[in-house]
Formats: structure tokens, sequence, C-alpha cells
């Protein structure tokens, strides 16, 4: 099967080169470039889509973009910028041509708006330079109605609700389930479905979160999901194992085949690789 991990953070082990913001969340295990590929090989996962680690290292996209640069026979990035920034206009496409980076990290404003004029802007430079969009608003559903305006005003803009809103099974859940279902009626938007591990009560296999995640599949359809590892998984997935992140989906949850390649590849190499 073709598998795709468009989920992983990577840190460097070289603090000097790549600083490191003030009290950064440390990773918790090794977690460069090449640590993450010694995960994916080992779980059978060919390509990667690297995710800037803003909790680390802020807009300083560098090691992101130096990794794909360096491994663009396996790896594209997503950079994290700041919409308050008119400069960043240029960092994007300076990313995109010459880092092999396919996707910009769609974060509020200052303001903590997503409908704003800034975002709208580095928002519409990415459709123009035809990237994704990975929204996060962690579970701040008060932005669905700006991510509905900025879908309609930006025709054709690919747009992945990073985490599902952060979609658990302790808070709000009810409530992120219709906002991701009101959501999956607007073709261009997709679901990273990154929340089966952090977001469960339990313990692997995350019993409690398959129902959600599979309601969450069926509103969107396989066609417009996918999954993700969350490494480093010392960090951000309560220690569940990366390959335990992967196998949540092809064993535990009740997917079948032709849902598990389009999940786990298929619409990742849409996204991100075509």
């Amino acid at each position: 099967m073709n598998i795709i991990d468009p989920h992983p953070h990577i840190y460097s082990d070289d603090r000097k080169k790549y600083p490191t913001i003030d009290d950064p969340w440390n990773p918790g295990e090794p977690a460069t470039a090449e640590d993450l590929k010694s995960r994916m090989n080992d779980a059978g996962v060919g390509r990667a889509v690297l995710i800037q680690t803003s909790t680390f290292y802020g807009h300083d996209n560098r090691y992101v973009m130096d990794s794909t640069q360096k491994y663009s026979d396996w790896a594209t990035g997503v950079v994290t910028l700041s919409p308050d920034d008119p400069r960043h206009i240029e960092v994007l496409e300076m990313a995109v041509s010459n880092y092999s980076v396919r996707g910009l990290r769609g974060t509020p404003d200052q303001n903590g708006k997503i409908g704003s004029s800034n975002v709208k802007r580095l928002w519409t430079k990415a459709r123009e330079i035809g990237i994704v969009v990975n929204c996060v608003v962690m579970d701040d559903l008060d932005r669905v109605p700006e991510i509905e305006a900025l879908e309609s005003h930006l025709d054709g803009l690919k747009i992945v609700i990073d985490h599902c809103f952060m979609l658990n099974t302790f808070r709000n859940t009810e409530e992120t389930l219709i906002a991701l279902e009101r959501l999956s009626a607007l073709p261009n938007v997709h679901a990273k479905l990154t929340s089966g591990t952090h977001g469960s009560a339990r313990v692997y296999p995350h019993e409690d979160m398959h129902a959600p995640l599979k309601r969450v599949i069926e509103a969107f359809t396989p066609q417009r999901c996918v999954w993700g590892s969350n490494f480093p998984n010392a960090l951000w997935s309560k220690g569940t194992s990366y390959a335990q992140n992967l196998s949540l989906f092809t064993d535990e949850i009740g997917l079948s085949q032709s849902d598990q390649e389009a999940i786990l590849g298929g619409t990742a190499e849409r996204l991100w690789f075509s």
C-alpha cells in the first residue's frame, strides 16, 4: 500500500544552526528528519509531509525547508508563517520555489481571527502558487463561519482542518463533530484525523475515538481524509508509538481496504505530491 505520513514534526540536534524559541516544547525523543525516516521505514511508510514545529522554532522554518530540500525524494513540507507580517508573502514564495514546500499552515492573526484581511492575503498567495492550506485553529469552533467564507472567496483552494478542531471524547465532542459535518459540505475542505490518539481518554487502541473518527470519515468521505503520525509521539500522542498511530487505521477502527488506501495515501498524494 502507498502510505504517506502528512503530519510529523521534526527537530534538529543542532541548536546553533537552528535556534529555538524561548521555552520550547521539547520532543521527548530523538526527532530529527533522519529519526523520522527510521520510524517510517519500520512502519512501511514511504513519504512524509513535514510540518513546521512552531512550538519549537516559531516562524523560523529553516529546518523544515532544509530537510525538504535535502530529502525531496521522500518529503515535502508545510511552513508556518505570520499572517500579520507582509514579508512572509515572499518567504512563502521562496519556500515553494526553492525548497520543495507544498503547504502553508494557516494560523489565526494576532487577534485570533482566521477571516481577517491579513489571513486572506496569505491564503490568497497560497492559492495563487497552487499549494494547500493546513488550517489550525485548535478547538475554536467560532472560526467555522470564517473558514466557510474563505473557502467561498478563494475558489479552488484546498484546505485541510488540522486535528479536526482537536476532536476528543471528553470536551465538546458533539459540537465539534457538528462543526466538522458542516464543513464537510464544502468540496475543497479536508479532514486530518490526527485526534485519534491525543483526543482519546484511553490508551491504545483508543476505543473511545473509533466512533468519532468514523463519523468524520463518513461526513468527508475517505477521499477527503488523511491520517497522520503526530511524530514525535512521546510529545504529541501520549506515547502511543509511531507504528500504533498507523495501526489504529489499518487494524483497529474497521476500515475497508479501499478506505485505507485513500486515507493512508491516496488523499495525501493528491494534496501534497501531485
